[in-house]
């Protein structure tokens, strides 16, 4: 409220500002309350990483058995040591497919794929004929070809119309000589193929 001076003039008591003790109390408790907050990582722990791209191209090999038998066409999975391809058998030729989903890309750094088709326990009732789905003019050209283009050229697991599959096992790796992370992705003659975390693969040995 107004304060009559002796003069006659009226003032009005402005408030006083934060001092500076107060403004560094403010401070510290804004920095604490920061502190407790947890921010999400910006990159994927390797085990998160190697799931994703496990389950992603588990995914793809469903879905593509599924197209092969809807649309009554042959289809193939490539795979070199850094990529993977998949493919469709057309005009008397493999064709990689390049639309999504199906298109893909190279695997992030420090993941890699290896595959296991012969010496499998559990394939010796393969039917599947890689020599039937291939003439040798097609062998020659392949042969020419730098090693990764060679490799993603030509499917080493048939996935046919008839609901058949070449039985495989699909190591995706991460590896940086300081953390190894394995999945297993494992086919049995016909779909769906199954995913192994690194658990269950133990308890498959």
């Amino acid at each position: 409220m107004p304060v009559f001076l002796n003069d006659g003039i009226d003032v009005v008591k402005k408030p006083q500002g934060f001092t500076l003790i107060e403004l560094l109390l403010v401070i510290v408790i804004i920095g604490y309350l920061v502190s407790l907050v947890r921010f999400p990582s910006l990159s994927k722990s390797p085990f998160d990483e190697v799931e994703e791209q496990s389950a992603k191209l588990t995914a793809l090999i469903n879905l593509a058995a599924e197209q092969a038998l809807i649309h009554n066409v042959q289809m193939g999975l490539a795979v070199s040591e850094s990529q993977y391809a998949f493919l469709v058998f057309a005009d008397d030729n493999w064709q990689a497919v390049s639309e999504p989903p199906f298109k893909t890309e190279p695997l992030p750094e420090n993941v890699s794929l290896n595959l296991q088709l012969d010496g499998l326990e559990w394939s010796d009732d393969n039917l599947i004929s890689a020599i039937e789905m291939i003439d040798e003019e097609r062998l020659e050209e392949l042969a020419e070809l730098p090693e990764e283009e060679r490799l993603l050229a030509f499917p080493q697991v048939f996935i046919l119309s008839s609901g058949e599959l070449s039985p495989f096992d699909l190591t995706v790796t991460y590896d940086d000589f300081d953390t190894q992370v394995e999945f297993l992705i494992r086919g049995k003659f016909t779909t769906p193929v199954t995913l192994y975390d690194p658990q269950q693969i133990e308890e498959l040995d």
